[in-house]
């Protein structure tokens, strides 16, 4: 499992370099090694079990790196600070709760030139608050990333699979759902932007996210 930086294309170099505390992500999907997917013969019975070794903190980290990839200063903190307010030191504080971390793949009867066909789905999906010193909510939204593998076919061509692992497509699911908040016109508008980004052209749309903007 890894993070892509600059995966989806204008999560990069966005924002000036505040302080953003970052606490480690909640999630009911538990700690430890935790199944995440299974990989299925053609007969629909399960031949493998995924697991990841604690989601939420691979999802942390990632969050983290994108935060930083987007020009912003993340402050990484052991804990919840509580009153939903940044420590002393940070502009603002950001929370995040993991509620779905998944891939499955499965393996049909066909064969091909490369070998036996399967297809394989992978999902990330988080809840996302941004607060700023005085507690107020800024911004709060879901955010999610899907890999399909294969691509679907488009004007009658077929493509191969781009991702074989289970682990390289959650990590693009990973990865698209961390850059596509970097995306939501609310969250960028609560953040101050780097010059050159403020004058740019509109922002562009976010994949598979969705964000709600609380006023304060």
């Amino acid at each position: 499992m890894h993070y892509l930086p600059g995966f989806v294309p204008g999560s990069q170099n966005i924002f000036r370099p505040v302080k953003i505390a970052v606490p480690p992500s909640t999630t009911s999907l538990g700690s430890g090694d935790i199944e995440v997917g299974r990989i299925y013969r053609s007969d629909g019975n399960a031949q493998n079990i995924l697991t990841v070794s604690d989601p939420a903190r691979v999802f942390t980290d990632a969050l983290i790196k994108g935060l930083a990839g987007a020009g912003l200063s993340p402050v990484p903190l052991n804990s919840s600070t509580g009153d939903g307010k940044p420590p002393d030191g940070s502009d603002f504080i950001l929370t995040s709760d993991l509620e779905q971390f998944e891939v499955n793949k499965r393996f049909g009867a066909s064969q091909t030139i490369h070998g036996q066909y399967f297809s394989m789905r992978a999902i990330v999906r988080a809840k996302i608050k941004l607060s700023d010193r005085t507690g107020a909510v800024l911004y709060s939204g879901e955010i999610s990333g899907i890999e399909s593998e294969p691509p679907n076919p488009v004007g009658g061509e077929v493509f191969l699979p781009l991702e074989t692992l289970p682990a390289e497509s959650l990590s693009v699911a990973l990865s698209r759902a961390i850059g596509s908040l970097m995306l939501q016109a609310q969250f960028r508008r609560a953040l101050p932007l780097h010059p050159s980004e403020a004058a740019s052209s509109p922002t562009p749309a976010a994949p598979s996210a969705t964000s709600t903007a609380v006023k304060k």
